[in-house]
């Protein structure tokens, strides 16, 4: 969680002008670097030398080299405020209430760890300025840098900012007191709460960045009970590392609950990356233990498959020499099959062609006698005809003519006037499209006759010749007694 501006800078008794315009660094004219948290400026200076002197002593801010002057604020924190008219691209002037209060707080648990803590110190190439500067009690070069960082950054600049202190062999660490931390592994970090109030240092939490392994549950575990004072002291007493998690192990329980967190990185101590090292030298023995007896499977299933290939094979054999006995029986009873086929085949062209011989013979036979039966047809039909004349067959025809005007008010007409073979040899008449009736059939081919037709003859000598034949009902068969005129009997 962070502190609103406002808040911060009330508790800590400082008043901000537009901007910011304070910063706890300011460079004397004499004895160069001066810092407003520290008791004697660290150059053996009291407060009073620099704060509302006559004449005033020339102080300038180190990052924009203009003109400063010490105040204090109603609670007597003291710190250094730009004069009228500083540059807008000044970087102390312009950090926020949360940034300072951070550095100090940075700077105080520094120092209760038995460091000196130095604000604001840039590199001497200008590559870095530190927020905080941590030096040993015991060396000089065994320096860290702390860094409070609240503002959005990416982790490529701030990757680019820790290769800066790298390439002057100095450790850094950047802390956050913002709810969400997205660079939080990609560089040594954590992640705060502050305190409440914000001044009370030795009350802020470390509450992301800090995990411990637990062997038992094969993972690492988020700490969120440790002050940030206690983690400043740890780091500084090489009692933590920033550590990049095992690609196994990047899913964090929290504390608390069953919820996790992924991390790729994060402070700890040796012996939970002993820890980690051990449980993954664990898992891995029990991977190989559990590769060999998966290998010892696979080979014994192997051996298990090898042993029934050769079953298999062998049965395929059998199965193989099995078909090709019954092959070649097949093949011999499909040979005595084909011949036994070829005789009857043979046989029984024979008796087809014989069949077809004796039905050519009987059809023509057939063909003969009807030529036969046609020629006596036409004989007879010549004979039927030959005792009627022109003028008798006109007459029948005038009395059909009028018989069918009387019955159907249309006069029956010829379509031809000699007989026809599919009317028995008679001659039809239609009235309209319709049969009307046939004109003397011949008694010889009635059965020629199509069914039910009605039939017209001279007179009951002629309707007696074709009732006899049976092949007629006499009720279709009308004659209108006309006299034979000497004509002879047809026999």
């Amino acid at each position: 969680m962070s502190v609103p501006a406002h808040t911060v800078a009330s508790l800590v008794g400082i008043t901000y002008g537009p901007g910011g315009q304070m910063s706890f660094t300011a460079l004397h004219p004499e004895l160069g670097r001066i810092d407003a948290t520290l008791a004697d400026l660290g150059q053996g200076l009291e407060w009073e030398n620099v704060y509302r002197t006559r004449p005033r002593i020339w102080l300038t801010c180190p990052e924009c080299g203009h003109g400063v002057h010490a105040k204090l604020s109603p609670r007597r924190t003291r710190y250094f405020a730009h004069d009228p008219g500083r540059s807008p691209d000044c970087q102390l002037s312009v950090e926020s209430a949360d940034h300072h209060l951070l550095k100090l707080v940075l700077a105080e648990a520094i120092r209760r760890a038995g460091w000196s803590a130095d604000l604001e110190v840039p590199a001497p190439d200008g590559a870095w300025r530190a927020d905080v500067m941590a030096t040993s009690p015991t060396s000089d070069e065994d320096r860290m840098a702390w860094e409070a960082q609240l503002s959005p950054i990416t982790d490529d600049d701030i990757q680019m900012r820790t290769d800066r202190y790298a390439a002057d062999d100095i450790d850094v660490c950047w802390v956050s007191s913002r709810d969400r931390v997205p660079w939080l592994c990609t560089v040594p970090a954590i992640a705060v709460n502050p305190a409440s109030p914000p001044a009370a240092a030795e009350r802020w939490m470390v509450h992301d960045g800090l995990v411990r392994f637990d062997y038992a549950r094969g993972g690492w575990v988020q700490v969120d009970d440790v002050t940030l004072a206690t983690f400043v002291r740890w780091v500084l007493g090489d009692g933590l590392v920033f550590h990049a998690i095992g690609r196994r192990y990047r899913r964090i329980h929290l504390p608390g609950s069953n919820a996790t967190t992924r991390r790729s990185a994060s402070w700890t101590t040796q012996r939970s990356i002993d820890a980690e090292a051990e449980h993954e030298a664990m898992r891995q023995q029990q991977e190989a233990a559990k590769r060999a007896r998966e290998a010892r499977a696979r080979e014994a299933e192997e051996r298990r498959k090898q042993a029934e290939a050769r079953r298999k094979q062998a049965e395929r054999e059998r199965q193989r020499e099995e078909e090709e006995r019954r092959r070649a029986e097949a093949e011999e009873r499909h040979r005595l099959f084909m011949i036994e086929m070829e005789r009857q085949r043979a046989v029984r062209e024979a008796e087809r062609r014989e069949q077809q011989r004796k039905q050519q013979e009987q059809a023509r036979q057939e063909e003969l006698a009807r030529l036969e039966r046609d020629r006596q047809e036409q004989a007879a039909a010549q004979q039927w005809w030959s005792g009627v004349s022109a003028a008798q067959l006109t007459e029948l025809l005038d009395h059909v003519a009028r018989l069918s005007m009387t019955e159907r008010t249309s006069r029956a007409l010829l379509r031809s006037d000699e007989g026809d073979r599919d009317f028995a040899y008679g001659i039809p008449v239609y009235t309209g499209r319709h049969l009307y009736g046939v004109i003397r059939p011949c008694p010889h081919s009635l059965g020629r006759l199509p069914t039910s037709s009605r039939i017209f003859v001279r007179n009951a000598r002629e309707k007696a010749l074709i009732t006899a034949t049976g092949l007629v009902n006499a009720d279709l068969v009308t004659h209108f007694d006309l006299p034979d005129h000497e004509q002879t009997t047809l026999l």
